[in-house]
């Protein structure tokens, strides 16, 4: 018996020593501003991606196959067993003496035993291998999660401070009409204008004060979802802060590069091509695993075991040490015919390989397609952006002709308001660009790998 424990004992510390640990990527502290601070974009990146439901599915699903693999590891070590079992027998019998007695007996047995895969086929291997590949595309997969959270997140983001910047056009444009009622109510009482005029005008105020309340419940929707996008339980006193968003900052942002240089950078970044090619080296190793079964396995068993009786003169212990038994043996088995399972088997791996070629080709494709997209848009805004700056420059210029001529008297309500109503539409195309420019711009740095920062 000691020498097949001691035996045991010395397999086991050969499988343990081939045990390593996986690093799996533990999510850093929840981060949440004090109460009543505005939300950076960092911030709301770091709250998402702690209750993002998609994000944390995806992380059990890496430690699902952290514990596969942990299985794979340990089927290297032998499987050990025991047993005990008691018996009691009750009865008469006929004794030599021709008399019935009774014939009472207790018994009782031990025994240990295990076995120890030694060949098979490198299939234990294999599979170890195969489940280092899934749970290295499951940590990918896991980081495009984390990944298509922080973009949702970002565009949210931009959405309220485009908002809000409608929200700053809309109060300014608000603002000018009352100015104008009141230079309307002085010209009517000087008798330079028509007392229609000022009923005209104050319709005008009143129309751009409607405008300004939309804007702020638009404000106040957008913010409500990216304060759920987050998973906030109530989006009370929730707020943003703004970056500083200024011509050189953006400026800043116009590393276009070229297509190619982008989509090299992102074809060694992407989480998802990373996920495709472990899953393409997985199905190829599920090919070697299926070939295995072709080679014979090997494996040695050993055991001990031993019984009493309570009708036995001996005692219990002399029992114990006189009536065991050991065995050790080596066991081969050679694999003849199967009605073709293991042939089958193979080709279908070999299928399964064949059909996730196909699936990189098409992710890679669809990333190039994305990339070539992302590229002309982030150029197309940029050029949109310089020419509503231009186009805002000369819509002012026009306007302060206007107004000095409205304090004049020497225009009429309508030449003022289109006057007005012109600035208001090149401020509002002025922001939708900045914010389309930054968007496209910074999703670039997102094929190329770079955190989502303003």
């Amino acid at each position: 018996m000691k020498r097949i424990l001691l035996l045991l004992a010395l397999c086991a510390a050969w499988g343990l020593r081939a045990q390593t640990a996986v690093g799996i990527d533990t999510p850093a502290p929840l981060r949440e501003p004090a109460a009543g601070a505005a939300w950076t974009l960092d911030d709301c990146i770091a709250y998402a991606l702690q209750n993002n439901i998609d994000v944390r599915q995806r992380s059990l699903q890496v430690e699902q196959r952290d514990v596969e693999l942990s299985t794979a590891r340990w089927s290297r070590l032998p499987s050990v067993n025991a047993s005990i079992s008691g018996n009691a027998s009750f009865g008469r019998a006929l004794s030599s003496d021709n008399t019935y007695r009774d014939n009472n007996q207790t018994s009782g047995s031990f025994g240990v035993s295990g076995s120890l895969p030694i060949f098979q086929g490198m299939r234990i291997n294999r599979e170890i291998e195969g489940s280092k590949l899934d749970l290295e595309a499951a940590v990918q997969d896991l980081r495009r999660a984390r990944e298509d959270v922080s973009v949702r997140v970002m565009t949210l983001y931009l959405q309220v401070l485009f908002t809000r910047e409608l929200v700053g056009v809309a109060e300014r444009q608000a603002e000018l009409s009352a100015q104008q009622v009141e230079r309307s109510r002085a010209l009517v009482a000087a008798g330079k204008q028509p007392e229609s005029a000022r009923y005209e005008s104050e319709a005008l105020a009143a129309n751009d004060l409607s405008s300004l309340a939309q804007s702020r419940n638009e404000l106040q929707l957008a913010l409500l979802n990216l304060s759920q996008a987050l998973n906030r339980e109530s989006a009370a006193g929730f707020d943003v802060a703004a970056p500083a968003l200024d011509s050189l900052s953006l400026e800043s942002l116009r590393r276009l590069g070229s297509v190619d240089e982008v989509y090299a950078a992102a074809a060694d970044e992407r989480p998802h091509l990373r996920a495709e090619r472990l899953r393409l080296r997985s199905s190829e190793n599920n090919v070697r695993i299926a070939r295995s079964a072709l080679y014979p396995t090997i494996s040695a068993s050993g055991g001990y075991g031993t019984s009493i009786y309570d009708g036995d003169p001996d005692s219990f212990w002399s029992q114990f040490r006189h009536k065991s038994s050991e065995y050790v043996g080596v066991s081969m088995s050679i694999p003849i015919f199967n009605r073709r399972a293991t042939r089958n088997n193979i080709r279908s791996a070999q299928i399964a390989v064949r059909n996730q070629q196909l699936a990189l080709t098409q992710a890679e494709l669809a990333l190039r397609k994305e990339i070539e997209q992302a590229w002309y848009n982030a150029d197309a805004a940029y050029v949109k952006f310089r020419t509503a700056e231009t186009a805002l420059a000369s819509a002012r210029v026009a306007f302060a002709y206007a107004e000095q001529k409205a304090e004049a008297g020497r225009s009429t309500l309508y030449d003022f308001n289109d006057a007005k109503t012109r600035v208001e539409k090149a401020e509002a195309d002025l922001v939708q660009a900045k914010y389309e420019f930054v968007f496209r711009a910074k999703i670039l740095d997102y094929y190329r790998g770079e955190p989502l920062r303003l």
